[in-house]
């Protein structure tokens, strides 16, 4: 078991690493990028990557590579193959040095770097964002709150009550069932009494949980799917976290724990995922029929 003393050390090495692989990928915002394919995944979004993020993996490995030998810690990294350790030792790093590299390379809002530890059995215990284009640091140590630039995070309060926001990935207005999604979202918010409904699209999967935190009435959903894809575990890792230490809805489609260690595949397409402000949002968003 690693201690409270332990914990707050790694956690500090990862906000270090988080902020200035940050400041390296903010740097290139408005420079050329070379997009190159990589394998797996369903959408143009999971196939993209460029040398930055290849460059912020690096950084963010100079500062963890002393604690994965003093505390012999697994890794998993987005821009490396899966090399297993996560499965044998105890406690792993996981790492997204560049999630929503589609925006940043777009040169608008969406990108992110994601780091968390996660025991064997799934569970992160610390959590660590940044985002490069707010100078923005939410970390997370398990049991201990949620710490936003070095200050207690707490929820504020929203004044858009009557509005219900919809965080989604872009390839989810292909799906076949996106129609009758919609139309079922119309209709339980105009049960709610809301004035309105406001989809966002366009964001990597670490802001847009992130971003239902700026809302008295949110979600950010993924449904479950056959095809490879649908995010990894890096995608989810410091969130899950980040909104359990904040006491807020986060789940699979069958209101499960995210689990973030399945032996067979980094993939979670057939967990789906589900961020909510409230628990009344998380139970409707599972009861859909699609």
């Amino acid at each position: 078991m690693l201690n409270k003393s332990t914990l707050s050390t790694l956690c500090q090495n990862a906000i270090n690493a988080s902020i200035e692989a940050g400041h390296l990928i903010q740097s290139q915002v408005d420079q050329p990028h070379d997009l190159q394919d990589k394998q797996g995944g369903y959408s143009r979004a999971y196939q993209v990557v460029t040398e930055v993020d290849f460059k912020a993996q690096e950084l963010i490995l100079k500062h963890l590579r002393p604690g994965i030998a003093q505390y012999d810690l697994g890794l998993l990294t987005e821009e490396a193959a899966d090399d297993q350790t996560r499965l044998h030792k105890d406690y792993f790093w996981c790492i997204d040095p560049l999630d929503g590299t589609l925006p940043f390379t777009e040169q608008r809002p969406g990108y992110a770097v994601s780091i968390a530890l996660i025991s064997q059995s799934g569970d992160p215990l610390i959590g660590v964002v940044y985002i490069p284009d707010e100078d923005e640091c939410y970390s997370a140590i398990k049991g201990e709150g949620v710490v936003l630039n070095g200050q207690p995070f707490k929820l504020g309060n929203s004044s858009d009550d009557k509005v219900f926001h919809i965080y989604m990935d872009s390839s989810m207005q292909s799906a076949d069932y996106f129609n009758a999604f919609t139309e079922q979202m119309k209709q339980w918010a105009k049960a709610e009494n809301y004035r309105e409904v406001v989809y966002l699209i366009g964001f990597g999967a670490v802001r847009n949980a992130l971003s239902v935190l700026s809302h008295a009435n949110a979600c950010y959903v993924k449904f479950p799917r056959p095809q490879t894809g649908g995010g990894s575990i890096w995608d989810f890792a410091a969130t899950r976290l980040i909104f359990e230490e904040l006491g807020l809805p986060v789940s699979n489609m069958r209101g499960e724990k995210l689990h973030l260690n399945t032996p067979e595949t980094t993939f979670m397409n057939r967990q789906g995922v589900v961020y909510a402000t409230s628990e009344v949002i998380a139970e409707m968003v599972m009861e859909l029929k699609l």
